[in-house]
C-alpha cells in the first residue's frame, strides 16, 4: 500500500482546474480510498474520527477528485486527492474551515 502524503497548501492547490465539479451522485471510484484513510494517524492529524465522503469534486481536466469526508472534528474536512490518471491516492489535506476564515477556536469540540 502506498504511503500516507499531507499534502502543503501549494501541493493541493496545484489539484485543482477551474471549474471544479460537484461529482458526488455519479462519481465512479478509480481507487479504493478507504485502505488509505484507514491507516492514517488521526491523533497527528487532531482528529478524533473520520464519517463518511460528503462530496466528490473533479477538476475541469478530469484529472484529480477531490473526496471531501467529514471528521469528528467542528469545521475541518479530510480531503483526498485521487489522481484519476494514475489510478492512485496522491495524498491528502486537512481543510481546517476556522482556521482558513480566521475564526476562533475557543468554542470548539467534538462531534458525534
Amino acid at each position: 500500500m502506498q504511503a500516507n502524503r499531507l499534502l502543503s497548501v501549494e501541493e493541493f492547490q496545484t489539484c485543482f482546474a477551474q471549474p471544479m465539479r460537484n461529482v458526488t451522485e455519479n462519481a465512479e471510484p478509480v481507487v479504493d480510498i478507504w485502505p488509505y484513510v484507514d491507516a492514517l494517524d488521526l491523533d497527528a492529524l487532531g482528529l478524533p474520527s473520520v464519517n463518511d465522503v460528503n462530496y466528490v469534486y473533479r477538476d475541469a481536466h478530469e484529472r484529480f477528485d477531490q473526496v471531501l469526508i467529514g471528521t469528528g472534528r467542528f469545521n475541518a474536512i479530510l480531503i483526498v486527492v485521487v489522481d484519476r490518471h494514475l489510478k492512485t491516492v496522491l495524498g491528502h489535506h486537512l481543510l481546517d474551515l476556522n482556521e482558513a476564515y480566521g475564526r476562533q477556536g475557543d468554542h470548539l469540540k467534538p462531534v458525534s
